[in-house]
């Protein structure tokens, strides 16, 4: 499913709009336009009749706008805090910069941008005035424009191109304007300084005057933030770009060459024609950035008051998510691999009764070569003798062998010390003959034996000590 997004870079002379079409498979360049804004318009007027120009060309209805606002409007301040959870430092974020801003922490609006450092945080901080935030919703919402992201135009250049250089741990880039420019320092993909240098005017004293004061810049924050920027690239774009590129990409800034950010057009998901003479110009390469922080899911600060819920749950409390998942996957994990394994022990479990059974079946029905289900085989082998044989039927008798035999197993327990060697069956009783360890084991098992219901009554024949001394013999009758 396709979504549209338009990027807007508002700047204090003009308004450069990129429209896309963006799917899973990328992005697809609709339209594009620079619009000046009128300079004989009072107040906001002109800005209304830039936006209303932008509407009826590039037709955007329906699509996320990602806002940049001129970065005049934005302070930036480095500080570092002694923790790393995000919702506890948006709160004491106003009170840590209290001090050192000129307006009122609650006519502010505060971001930031974090990475740690030998465990501490080290913030870089955005502050917008609330009314000025206002002001670019109200003139939005005048021509039915709602921005979902609001952030400084050339910070989103800064961070989208961080996306595309990894081959390039430091970088600047140069957001230049008429009076002034904005440099933003890159450290291994975060943006970890921005400052807002004066700029002196005509030919190559502004490149000079530039380079001096970016130099002292750098070594004033390693001095005292630590931050250490070793740039191996100068990027710039904005309306004075041309003249730190030199027209032909062979002009340098502290040693290293200064690029326009042309490369953002070739971006592998982007598609479109981006060689017009307004693409040539750069114009709308940072309106392009931010498009593609929205369609390409590039996090970074946010001003909007129309982030959904959803998105502000997730900035909050993204950490806590992540980590909540990862344990729900490692508890569905180790309980699905628990009952695999349970499941194998069982399998294997039943395999070997299964090969025991067979065993035994085998072994008691030697004449049977093929063996199916052991246990319904050797039920129908047991019901087949039963009904075959109902044991040895005694004379005047209803008592059979088995069930005699059956009876001196019930009585006389295992761990009794006896071996019977021999017994008789008569037509009304039955003799054993056997031997024990002692007299009183003799007097136990005839009491034993006198408890089957099978036998009327158990007489001791004889009792003695053999030759040995150490077993006796007895003689039991049992009669029925």
């Amino acid at each position: 499913m396709s979504r549209k997004t338009l990027g807007l870079e508002i700047r204090e002379e003009s308004i450069a709009a990129v429209l896309l079409d963006s799917g899973f498979k990328g992005s697809v360049l609709e339209k594009q336009g620079y619009f000046p804004i009128p300079a004989d318009k009072a107040g906001d007027e002109g800005i209304k009749e830039a936006l209303q120009a932008i509407v009826e060309t590039l037709k955007p209805a329906g699509a996320a706008c990602v806002l940049g606002i001129p970065t005049a409007f934005v302070s930036f301040r480095n500080l570092s805090v002694p923790f790393h959870d995000i919702k506890k430092i948006r709160q004491v974020l106003p009170f840590e910069l209290e001090p050192t801003l000129p307006i009122p922490v609650e006519e502010l609006s505060f971001d930031f941008e974090a990475v740690k450092r030998d465990g501490r945080q080290d913030l870089l901080a955005f502050a917008v005035q609330k009314a000025q935030i206002q002001r670019y919703l109200d003139l939005l919402e005048s021509v039915n424009l709602r921005p979902v992201v609001i952030m400084p135009g050339g910070y989103a250049a800064a961070r989208f191109i961080s996306t595309m250089t990894a081959d390039i741990d430091d970088f600047l880039f140069i957001d230049t304007g008429e009076g002034n420019h904005t440099v933003y320092a890159v450290c291994s993909g975060n943006v970890r300084m921005v400052r807002t240098l004066p700029v002196a005017s005509g030919g190559n004293p502004v490149i000079r005057s530039l380079e001096i004061t970016m130099q002292r810049t750098l070594t004033a924050v390693k001095e005292s933030l630590g931050i250490v920027v070793n740039p191996s690239t100068v990027f710039s774009a904005g309306p004075q770009s041309p003249l730190l590129t030199a027209g032909n990409g062979s002009s340098t800034l502290l040693g290293v060459p200064v690029k326009s950010i042309g490369d953002i057009r070739t971006f592998p998901r982007l598609k479109g024609s981006l060689n017009t003479p307004d693409w040539e110009s750069g114009r709308l390469d940072i309106a392009l950035a931010l498009a593609l922080m929205e369609t390409e899911a590039v996090g970074g600060v946010n001003f909007s008051t129309e982030r959904s819920t959803i998105q502000h749950y997730w900035s909050e409390y993204r950490g806590n998510i992540i980590l909540t998942a990862v344990l729900i996957a490692l508890s569905l994990a180790t309980a699905l691999a628990s009952q695999f394994l349970a499941v194998n022990a069982k399998e294997r479990h039943l395999a070997e009764l299964d090969r025991q059974l067979e065993v035994v079946f085998k072994s008691t029905f030697p004449d049977v070569t093929r063996v199916v289900n052991p246990l319904q085989q050797m039920q129908i082998k047991i019901k087949e003798a039963g009904d075959g044989s109902n044991g040895l039927d005694l004379t005047g008798t209803r008592v059979r062998v088995i069930d005699i035999l059956n009876a001196l197993s019930q009585q006389i327990p295992s761990s009794v010390d006896v071996q019977v060697n021999r017994m008789v069956v008569g037509a009304d009783n039955v003799v054993l003959s056997g031997n024990t360890d002692t007299f009183n084991t003799v007097d136990d098992i005839k009491g034993r034996l006198e408890n089957a219901e099978i036998f009327k009554g158990v007489t001791i024949s004889s009792a003695d000590l053999e030759k040995s001394g150490k077993r006796v013999r007895f003689k039991l009758k049992l009669d029925f």
